[in-house]
């Protein structure tokens, strides 16, 4: 995303109030969702489904560790630094946009629940993408950042069901 195109997307936002307090509902509400609809998943997986806890635990973990060290590596701009934007929601983090940590974790969480249940997958699957795009409008990461991340986060962790 370009700096001019980021414009009118922050224009419209700024242009009604209650834009604004989706946007930030959103980019704050919807991964605590996430991380509770984890820790349902888990439950049920200790209570009902055994033979699944274990890798619902330790994939997502190790997988979260290797997209952490990989961004630190990269360290990828984000887009107020490159662009020179205004980010809608205020981030003070220089660097380590690439890839998403919040919609890997997403895309982590909803092939987890694939593997339990697969239309509370395909929800939470859904519940990833409204996280993906509020980090995009926010203005504090690219889509390519987003995209990358919640493709590697689920199918990093789905290939460890099959």
């Amino acid at each position: 995303m370009n700096a001019g195109r980021y414009r009118k997307i922050r224009e419209w936002f700024l242009c009604a109030p209650w834009r604004i307090k989706f946007l930030l509902i959103a980019y704050r509400g919807l991964p605590l969702f996430v991380a509770a609809g984890y820790a349902v998943c888990l439950a049920l997986c200790f209570f009902c489904r055994r033979e699944l806890l274990f890798r619902a635990i330790f994939v997502p973990a190790a997988m979260f560790f290797l997209v952490s060290v990989f961004r630190h590596f990269a360290d990828f701009q984000r887009p107020y630094e490159k662009e020179g934007i205004v980010p809608l929601i205020k981030k003070e983090k220089c660097g380590h946009s690439f890839p998403s940590r919040h919609a890997a974790s997403a895309g982590m969480v909803a092939a987890v629940w694939t593997a339990y249940c697969l239309p509370a997958g395909i929800f939470f699957l859904a519940v990833g993408v409204l996280i993906a795009a509020s980090r995009v409008f926010a203005g504090v990461h690219y889509v390519r950042d987003v995209l990358v991340g919640g493709v590697f986060g689920f199918f990093s962790v789905w290939i460890f069901f099959l």
